[in-house]
């Protein structure tokens, strides 16, 4: 791994602008140099990384002068190939107060966070100087190939929440006395100080299952302690499965002779902690727990850095250099917004997914519901969640985009698994946004409180409130995530339902008294078909009709009049498939390629007096052809849909087995 040292003497001189153009020994300029007195370009940390370029392709060097620095820090996942090289370790300090109590979530209490994968740091004090009493962590990574070398660690209960990701600690200094390294990342600890300020436990390991490559691996390293009255346990599975190896280790008289805590029994047959080759006072493998081990040889070799982290991708934190970073993809993602309803079950119920769900809580408005396009599972500071708080009584409440159900079904499924109050109490009065945002005909409108703009129409738009009305079902059916919700408001989901029904029926579009499929959004009171922004115009759309259909296939039972809707809109599917050319992204621009083994496609909007393709720009002029509007309409919005292919070969032959049995 390449190391930054940059020129002493220019810094002693405070001459920022030579600095920001210094060379370290690698060659790498330092790209930013903070300094708590003004001698650098900016004064704080967090403003330092504030310029890091999101989605940055190469590596960002942040070099930090010797000081304190009292703030909270975070590097979000949209800025990898950070690197921050403090001047001295014992005099740069990065430093907040935050506990547990006060943030919500063990997960929420960081000083220092880093979602960027491919971070390294150098020389630098990470403290939480919350002290005791609550969880309050010093350093919460949870990105893939970190890297912190010759830094220091300060904190008490949890201090290092080394989360998810790989990541190579190298001559680093970590203290505490509770949980005080934990997480279910793939770490190493090497040539390491871990020392101990009380009775406690060392390492709280999370891992899922026996095969999952995890663990806290501690080699050539030292334990100490202070003020030890009974001793303290290596470690204890924070989960069933929870991994810690010390190799190598010297370890003091403070470490209980017997060496491991199950914290439940039965993960006594589940936990794996291991021992090779410890020496020193606390070293006694006569005295161990029986379920613990001690490793051969061989098997010791297995977590040596290069071993245990090498990944997919062969990383070795000791070989592998920036360039090598920049041109290979990292193995680990952390959980976004788009994916927190896709998560297995046993991760419902960890910290992590209840300090989303206190998030979720935060972002939701006083009237119950939420906006659009937030990505509610990044990690906040304390300040954007201050801000939150104050900001509850904005009204851009809608169910655009998947807002509202997305939040109430992740509330849901973590209501499931922890059943926290403030997570009910937030869902309910979701629902309750949902009952109150609804026509007296069965429509949804795209916003609650109703605007003054076409916002006020039942919208299919995006599947908005097909996405309503399918929670609601599965509030009403009593589907497994829902069992929580009192009979009254699952009767009202229930009502909610059959009211729309009819409304979904009425709306299908007759074209020469023939049933086709439907329009986007339609006026709340006329139900006629309606414009929406300049380039949506009333017409056919074959995107949001396929989820309509979907909808009305959920009925294992249908009416005549359903079966009638779904056959009709199946035929007009069928008539009106576009065959022989494909829309794909070529050289940065969206274009039909003709292509005769293409599989069908479908226009987003069908003219529905003509039933013919139309593209609209910012103009509002209706075309016939896609590379006539402008190349940021034409590349801006999803003007062919292949959705309806499924719908065709899979969706409507079940659903046709479904209906004769």
């Amino acid at each position: 791994m390449k190391f930054f040292c940059l020129i002493n003497l220019i810094l002693l001189f405070g001459l920022a602008p030579v600095i920001a153009k210094a060379q370290n020994v690698s060659g790498k300029k330092a790209d930013l140099i903070v300094a708590a007195d003004g001698s650098g370009n900016v004064k704080t940390v967090a403003e330092a990384v504030n310029r890091v370029p999101e989605n940055n392709k190469k590596r960002f060097v942040i070099f930090i002068k010797a000081g304190v620095y009292r703030e909270q820090i975070r590097i979000p996942a949209n800025k990898p190939y950070v690197s921050f090289i403090g001047e001295k370790a014992e005099t740069t300090k990065l430093t907040f107060n935050l506990s547990n109590k006060d943030a919500g979530s063990t997960s929420a209490s960081y000083s220092f966070y880093v979602g960027g994968h491919d971070f390294y740091a150098e020389n630098l004090t990470f403290e939480n100087s919350f002290g005791t009493g609550s969880q309050a962590v010093a350093v919460l990574t949870e990105a893939d190939r970190l890297v912190f070398k010759n830094c220091r660690f300060l904190g008490w209960q949890d201090t290092l929440y080394a989360k998810n990701g790989r990541q190579y600690f190298e001559n680093c200094y970590i203290e505490g006395h509770v949980d005080f390294i934990f997480g279910q990342a793939a770490a190493v600890f090497e040539n390491c100080v871990i020392h101990s300020k009380g009775d406690g436990y060392i390492a709280a390991p999370m891992r899922f299952a026996a095969d999952e490559n995890s663990g806290l691996v501690f080699i050539n390293s030292k334990l100490t302690g202070e003020n030890i009255k009974k001793g303290v346990y290596l470690g204890r599975p924070w989960r069933d499965f929870g991994r810690t190896v010390f190799v190598n280790t010297e370890m003091d008289a403070h470490i209980k002779p017997e060496g491991w805590h199950h914290w439940l029994p039965e993960r006594e047959r589940t936990a794996y902690f291991a021992e090779y080759n410890s020496r020193g006072a606390g070293a006694k493998p006569e005295n161990r727990v029986k379920w613990a081990r001690q490793l051969s040889k061989d098997e010791e070799k297995i977590f040596f850095a290069e071993n245990f982290l090498k990944g997919a991708d062969n990383w070795n934190p000791k070989r592998a250099d920036f360039d090598w970073q920049q041109r290979t993809a990292p193995d680990y993602k952390l959980v976004s917004w788009n994916d927190v309803l896709e998560q297995k079950p046993l991760w419902y119920p960890v910290d992590e997914a209840t300090r989303i769900a206190n998030q979720v809580v935060l972002y939701q408005r006083e009237n119950g519901g939420w906006e659009k396009n937030v990505d509610m599972a990044a990690m906040l500071t304390q300040f954007e969640r201050e801000k939150l708080l104050r900001e509850k009584s904005a009204t851009d409440t809608t169910i655009d985009n998947g807002a509202t159900v997305t939040q109430l079904r992740y509330l849901a499924k973590v209501i499931t698994a922890k059943n926290i109050e403030t997570h009910r109490t937030a869902f309910l009065k979701g629902l309750d946004f949902l009952f109150a945002m609804q026509y007296e005909n069965g429509g949804f409108p795209q916003f609650f409180p109703l605007k003054k703009d076409y916002s006020r129409h039942i919208t299919y738009n995006d599947n908005a409130m097909i996405n309503a009305l399918k929670i609601l079902r599965d509030i009403a059916k009593k589907k497994e995530d829902f069992l929580f919700i009192n009979e009254e408001r699952r009767l009202k989901a229930e009502k909610a339902v059959e009211r729309a029904i009819p409304l979904i029926l009425k709306t299908q579009i007759e074209i020469n008294e023939k049933k086709t499929i439907w329009a986007a959004q339609y006026d709340e009171n006329t139900l006629k078909p309606a414009d929406a922004r300049k380039f949506e115009p009333a017409s056919l759309t074959a995107g949001e009709s396929v989820g309509i259909i979907r909808f009305l296939m959920l009925d294992s039972n249908p009416n005549p009049e359903k079966i009638e809707a779904i056959e009709s809109a199946i035929e007009w599917f069928r008539a009106n498939k576009i065959e022989g050319i494909r829309w794909e992204r070529k050289n940065g621009e969206s274009v039909v390629i003709k292509d005769k083994n293409a599989p069908p496609i479908w226009a987003r909007f069908y003219q529905i007096e003509t039933m013919k393709p139309i593209f609209i720009g910012r103009d509002a002029v209706i075309r016939y052809d896609v590379a006539e509007i402008e190349a940021e309409r034409r590349n801006g919005y999803a003007w062919y849909v292949s959705a309806p292919n499924e719908l065709l070969e899979k969706d409507y032959p079940k659903w046709k087995e479904k209906i004769k049995k």
